[in-house]
């Protein structure tokens, strides 16, 4: 809905223009942190994804090989003992963007008795390689799984704040503009009227003024 044209609702649009120049700036800010932020992400992922998808080839010959000499029994004595794992969940902000990170719930510096309940003595070295390849892939995994988490936050708030910036320099500042434009075109035209106006009732003033003088009127 058109605004009144008054000089108030045209200097009331300046101010509101400013303003939403100003929240477009800060928002084209965080833009840029967000991409730094993402670009560094999408490294360490790449890297971690490398490392994590290597482990997981160990660990499958790893298995391969325990299922093979030492056969499935083997695998089901690590089972017995076993505890649900308990996962903690931290939240995190970055320029405003809030993501979750998750670590278990036990730190590594507590003493927490192994819950493999086997025999080295009668298992293979192949056993052993397994459990050593899970331990090494358990730490990559955890940061793994908070890059992944971190960098979906992240892309999505990218996208709400692209969003953002484009409502507000397509669609919110061209109507400001044109409606500043409208009521500005509005008052200069009634100030020409009012001029106008002045100078028809200032020459019929003079008219009459001059009349009187002569005894006319």
């Amino acid at each position: 809905m058109a605004l009144s044209p008054t000089r108030e609702q045209m200097l009331a649009l300046r101010r509101r223009t400013e303003t939403i120049r100003y929240g477009m700036g800060l928002l084209q800010k965080k833009r840029d942190a967000l991409v730094l932020a993402i670009e560094q992400e999408r490294r360490l992922f790449a890297s971690l994804g490398k490392r994590f998808r290597d482990l997981c080839v160990r660990i499958s010959m790893v298995y391969a090989l325990v299922r093979m000499y030492e056969g499935q029994h083997m695998l089901s004595l690590l089972h017995p003992g076993q505890i649900p794992l308990v996962v903690v969940m931290e939240r995190h902000s970055l320029m405003g963007c809030t993501f979750a990170q998750f670590r278990p719930a036990h730190s590594e510096d507590e003493l927490h008795p192994s819950t493999m309940k086997y025999d080295p003595a009668l298992a293979s070295i192949h056993l052993d390689d397994l459990l050593s390849a899970l331990s090494d892939a358990d730490e990559i995994l955890w940061r793994y799984i908070n890059v992944r988490a971190k960098l979906v936050a992240l892309e999505k708030d990218l996208r709400d704040t692209m969003r953002k910036i484009n409502n507000l320099e397509h669609a919110v500042l061209p109507t400001l503009r044109a409606e500043y434009k409208r009521i500005r075109e509005i008052l200069a035209e009634r100030e020409r009227q009012d001029r106008y106006t002045l100078k028809k009732m200032s020459r019929k003033n003079r008219f009459i003024s001059h009349e009187h003088e002569n005894g006319l009127l």
